[in-house]
């Protein structure tokens, strides 16, 4: 609760009286949501408010916050304000576009009901320079260099790797380059060269690896030349357990044929990824790589799931 309270007067400097709401004696207030929301009362600028947070690490569809807040609007008749520790990016750009408001704590205000917009994007992530992140195709290149058992690889061998136009290849290394995650070596046979040993180099990359997931869309039935992601992924690779929708992962040229499908009704059986990579590359047995899996999930705030993501990397090598 103090959390709240500190949080907005930090970044706006609004001061918000916050109090715990007894939704035990609220009239017509649905069970099923005290059970999974811890509630409060507040004031924001005159404004009454209730404050809505989830009591366990579970994250549900965007489309379950925006029904329980209609339902919690007509009781309270007042604006609902739905706070988080984390949020995945694809589930906020949908929270945003159904106009719901939420607090991402440490990151960002979103309450366009009271006129309130804010994204503090200094905390978003630990870099935030947008060209200090690798391109996909670099991330691509990163990716060779810890699944394949060599350190040296030659730009033709990347272009093959890869499937991708020499240029292109060219800009990525180049920018791995900058950043000091490669050498390059020769002159008119170029090779790149990875000197730091995996572990390591993976550690220092993460934070400029990005999620690469694209956009997320819905379906009733799993795609052709689709790889298990997500929670099902994750599911294949650690003992947690898998979730109630099945998590799949598609290259954006397979979206592109992609026939039937829904980009609102997350209650569709199957979750799919659009991924900026092809899931392709580094997917065995039908299951994406880990580190792009660990990427994908990195920000979701369930502690269990942390864990495991934790574990399955540290087990690399």
């Amino acid at each position: 609760m103090n959390q709240i309270v500190e949080y907005i007067k930090k970044e706006i400097g609004i001061d918000v009286e916050i109090s715990p709401f007894d939704t035990y004696n609220a009239k017509d207030f649905p069970t099923f949501l005290t059970s999974t929301y811890t509630f409060y009362k507040g004031v924001i600028s005159g404004n009454s408010v209730v404050f809505a947070r989830l009591k366990s690490e579970n994250i549900l569809a965007p489309s379950n916050y925006a029904k329980h807040e209609k339902i919690v609007k007509r009781t309270c008749q007042c604006p609902v304000i739905f706070v988080f520790d984390k949020i995945q990016s694809y589930n906020k750009s949908r929270i945003i576009s159904l106009g719901i408001n939420f607090i991402v704590l440490d990151s960002q205000i979103y309450m366009p009901e009271l006129f309130i917009i804010l994204s503090n994007k200094g905390s978003v992530a630990r870099n935030n320079n947008p060209s200090n992140y690798l391109t996909p195709t670099a991330q691509e290149i990163l990716l060779l260099y810890f699944y394949e058992n060599a350190n040296k690889f030659l730009y033709k061998q990347i272009q093959d790797a890869l499937v991708m136009p020499y240029p292109t290849v060219c800009r990525a290394i180049e920018q791995l380059e900058a950043l000091g995650v490669c050498k390059v070596l020769g002159l008119r046979n170029k090779v790149v060269c990875f000197e730091e040993n995996k572990r390591n180099l993976l550690e220092k990359a993460l934070p400029i690896m990005k999620s690469p997931v694209k956009r997320v869309i819905y379906s009733a039935q799993y795609p052709q030349n689709a790889h298990k992601a997500g929670i099902t992924a994750l599911s294949e690779y650690t003992m947690i357990s898998p979730d109630e929708y099945e998590y799949a992962a598609i290259s954006y040229e397979e979206y592109k044929k992609m026939e039937s499908f829904s980009d609102e009704d997350d209650n569709l059986p199957v979750h799919i990824e659009v991924w900026n990579y092809n899931p392709d590359l580094f997917a065995k047995n039908g299951i994406v790589d880990k580190i792009s899996l660990y990427l994908s999930l990195k920000d979701t705030c369930n502690e269990r799931i942390q864990y495991e993501l934790k574990q399955m990397i540290q087990q690399l090598w």
